[in-house]
């Protein structure tokens, strides 16, 4: 038997995602989330066409993401625990950061405009917004346990949530710490999004939003003194979409508004040598693709952050979402 294609799990792996994407697209996840539906009850509910809806059904069985039980289809308890479940838990909305990113990003064409000193945008664009803002917040609530671990943040009492999706880690530490309080800085849309998930945690008193761009406007309010509103900041999954000097230059904005001895959070990729073929290697591509040629090793940072003004303390790994949380102090 000849030897199977080395590029054959990568198509495969596409492949699939693209037919769970689908399945989210169309409402099927959901419909078969709860107990099993028959593929003329979906054909109905959904007004699908039948065939390829069958299609679709087979090749998701294949996968093991669908089953069938008493001739209807549900999802499998590893992909039901995946995908459902309320916001913040549920990482179906995921998908559709996936899906953006597979068609505007992560491709050679992006990779290629990098090669020849051009860049494309390196945030969602606008009209995308409503639909990915879930997926920003889930992201956010799932990790923002992770930070407050951190014994560092231990007594804080301001936040600076630096476009950290939808005020989902704000929402989340605040509710966690009663002491806390929290500004999100971030677009215009996303804020949107956020205001009514911060009503619903009943935390308008304790977490504002604020506009804000992410390469022109300063932080802090007009004429905010140093340590007046923050005494901690978060940068989470930001710094990779960005080139060395707007790095740089984002976190002297940060340091700012920081008094001395700050704490500076660095939620985001971060690793001295990936294993070859993991998803953490792959995702250097991603990086590439937006222009940024992010080196993503400890050193590196180091030196950044001490050019802008703070000290790297030390790095919290975490493994289970191939991720790091880089601590630091504002000089």
């Amino acid at each position: 038997m000849a030897d199977q294609d080395p590029l054959s799990p990568l198509r495969s792996a596409r492949k699939i995602l693209a037919a769970v994407e689908a399945a989210e697209e169309v409402g099927l996840l959901h419909a078969v989330a709860h107990g099993p539906a028959t593929a003329d009850e979906l054909t109905e509910r959904l007004r699908l066409h039948r065939e390829p809806l069958l299609a679709l059904l087979r090749i998701l069985g294949w996968h093991g993401v669908l089953g069938e039980r008493d001739g209807g289809w549900q999802l499998t308890e590893p992909y039901r625990d995946l995908l459902t479940g309320p916001p913040g838990r549920s990482a179906r909305p995921l998908l559709r950061i996936e899906r953006w990113a597979a068609e505007d990003h992560l491709n050679a064409a992006g990779v290629t405009a990098a090669l020849r000193g051009r860049r494309r945008p390196t945030e969602i664009p606008d009209a995308e917004l409503p639909a990915l803002a879930d997926a920003m917040l889930t992201g956010a609530r799932a990790c923002a346990p992770h930070l407050a671990r951190l014994p560092e943040l231990r007594h804080r009492t301001g936040l600076a949530d630096i476009a950290g999706g939808s005020g989902g880690y704000s929402i989340t530490l605040c509710r966690m710490f009663p002491g806390l309080t929290a500004t999100v800085y971030d677009r215009a849309p996303m804020l949107e999004h956020a205001a009514p998930a911060v009503k619903e945690a009943d935390l308008t008193d304790r977490v504002r939003l604020v506009p804000w761009d992410l390469h022109t406007d300063p932080l802090g309010g007009p004429g905010e003194t140093p340590g007046g509103a923050h005494d901690a900041a978060l940068l989470s999954h930001v710094l990779h979409l960005l080139d060395r000097r707007e790095r740089v230059r984002l976190l002297a904005r940060v340091r700012r508004i920081l008094p001395g001895g700050g704490l500076l959070m660095i939620h985001d990729f971060l690793y001295e040598e990936p294993p070859a073929g993991s998803a953490l290697a792959a995702s250097a591509v991603d990086w590439l693709s937006l222009g940024a040629a992010y080196h993503p090793d400890t050193a590196a940072l180091a030196g950044e952050l001490a050019e802008a003004g703070f000290t790297l303390r030390r790095t919290v790994p975490l493994s289970a979402l191939g991720t790091t949380i880089a601590v630091g102090e504002r000089n």
